[in-house]
């Protein structure tokens, strides 16, 4: 089919006259084409690459996550078969008058920390540390470099001993790091770091500088390939002084979600929520991966158990990423987990009577069964606190219904729930009494988060809650209880 076009001529009164309707016209395909622009930076994702290569000695596999900013995420990680020669490479920095800043223990005290920084001018070696190398060009996040024994069950042991400094060369283009990787037959050696050409934190914005003292990846916690690691209690196994176990929530991540306000935030959340996925059940859940010898003695719970509240947290950190890098796969997971819950809760539950029925949820659960388990009232809060955080956003009805029938519960206990001291019972157990020593400011908060939904969602607040949250607070005012993550 052919279309003939007529060629009209306009004249400059025409021109004239139609001038506004064209700059009108042109303004609007201004703003669509920039807020177009905008939505795809704001989706665009961070492309991955994985690679895996196979040695005499064993396998290196390398993850590299290239963000839309320019920023580079990588990891490399030997799982050695055999003994073999160290694993060298290196890293360029480009740049003069470098410094390391990282967080150095006072009195081997590993909860007594404070910054260091070295000019990588003055030294051939630098420390044991994750920290920060900063030039006028160039700023990297960087982990020492980490040799780990797999004791199995999400647990890794570290072997200090073995692991070796980052090499400093100084030539005329900068600085190149020599990593040194040691290969010993059943040990993994790891590190990562994320590299970008602006500041990956502003050390003199607001408190950024006292939250990151906090954000150990050193002696109290781990990143890894497979996700985040802290300090085992004695009461997991396997157990030593050096196993560190992955946890379902991620505490970093927490900060880097809801502190944000930094570009190691902005990158790092991501990749730890992506890696977080990987660990999801095909349920919906995340398993505690040791054995915890009290649950073991006290309700026949054995390892691989399903634990309500670091659950609960990490689904809250996949719902909070879904909204921030709308993510489709994150809010899914969040989803799948939240369905996960509700058959939990619907299973194990005990039935407390009042004005409605309420159900408190048992903390902890095993595939192959247990013995029903205490319900303890922070997790039935966080509980709650989700349900009404997934319902103010997938708009999903049967999340408040649920978060209400935990609230009953709650409700149901009424002034049992506080202690002579004025302090609060920590955990509601199968026989129907109330005991154990509460957190000393944790409850309180969740109480208070909980508070904020009943105004949001009800425009009211809840005379029960009120009645805890301030006896609570009296008994954190009587003992000088500091509040790190809230006010009294």
């Amino acid at each position: 089919m052919i279309f003939k076009i007529n060629k009209m001529k306009l004249s400059k009164e025409d021109i004239m006259r139609k001038k506004p309707l064209i700059i009108g016209t042109a303004f609007v395909l201004f703003i669509f084409i920039l807020l177009l622009y905008m939505n795809n930076e704001s989706t665009e994702k961070p492309i991955l690459q994985s690679n895996e290569s196979t040695f005499e000695f064993g396998t290196v596999v390398e993850q590299k996550y290239q963000f839309r900013n320019n920023d580079l995420y990588w990891i490399k990680r030997i799982e050695a078969h055999k003994d073999s020669s160290p694993y060298v490479f290196h890293l360029r920095v480009p740049g003069n008058n470098a410094v390391f800043r990282y967080n150095e223990y006072q009195d081997n005290k590993f909860e007594k920390s404070v910054w260091k920084i070295i000019k990588l001018n003055d030294v051939q070696f630098l420390p044991l540390s994750t920290g920060f190398i900063e030039t006028e060009n160039r700023n990297i996040w960087i982990s020492m470099p980490n040799v780990y024994a797999n004791l199995g069950k999400g647990t890794i042991e570290e072997k200090f001993d073995l692991q070796e400094q980052i090499q400093v060369i100084k030539d005329e283009e900068g600085y190149l790091l020599e990593i040194t990787l040691p290969v010993y037959q059943g040990l993994i050696s790891e590190i990562w770091a994320l590299e970008s050409n602006d500041k990956l934190v502003r050390w003199d914005y607001g408190r950024m500088s006292d939250i990151w003292l906090t954000l150990d990846l050193n002696r109290k916690g781990k990143w890894s390939y497979d996700g985040y690691y802290v300090k085992s209690p004695s009461t997991y196994l396997p157990y030593n002084k050096n196993s560190f176990w992955r946890i379902p929530e991620n505490y970093i991540l927490k900060s880097f979600i809801y502190t944000g306000e930094s570009r190691i935030a902005e990158d790092m959340g991501y990749v730890m929520l992506e890696t977080a996925l990987k660990n999801q059940e095909a349920e919906g859940y995340w398993k505690s991966l040791p054995a915890s010898t009290w649950l073991q003695n006290d309700y026949g719970i054995q390892d691989g158990f399903f634990d309500t509240r670091f659950n609960i947290g990490q689904a809250d950190l996949l719902l909070e990423g879904c909204k921030k890098y709308q993510e489709e796969k994150f809010c899914k997971a969040t989803q799948r987990f939240a369905d996960y819950f509700s058959n939990h809760a619907e299973k194990n539950h005990f039935n407390v009577l009042g004005g409605k029925v309420g159900w408190l949820v048992e903390d902890y659960a095993h595939p192959n069964g247990n013995w029903p388990t205490h319900v303890s009232l922070n997790h039935q809060l966080a509980e709650i606190n989700y349900l009404y955080k997934m319902y103010n956003h997938f708009h999903n009805e049967n999340y408040k219904v649920l978060a209400e029938k935990l609230l009953y519960g709650i409700e149901n206990i009424g002034g049992k729930w506080i202690t002579e001291s004025s302090d609060l019972h920590y955990a509601y157990f199968p026989n129907g009494t109330l005991g154990r020593p509460d957190y000393p400011y944790l409850t309180f908060n969740d109480l208070q988060e909980t508070q904020k939904w009943q105004r949001e969602i009800y425009g009211t607040e809840n005379d029960k809650l009120n009645q805890l949250i301030q006896s609570k607070k009296k008994w954190m005012q009587s003992n000088n209880i500091k509040n790190p993550f809230g006010r009294l």
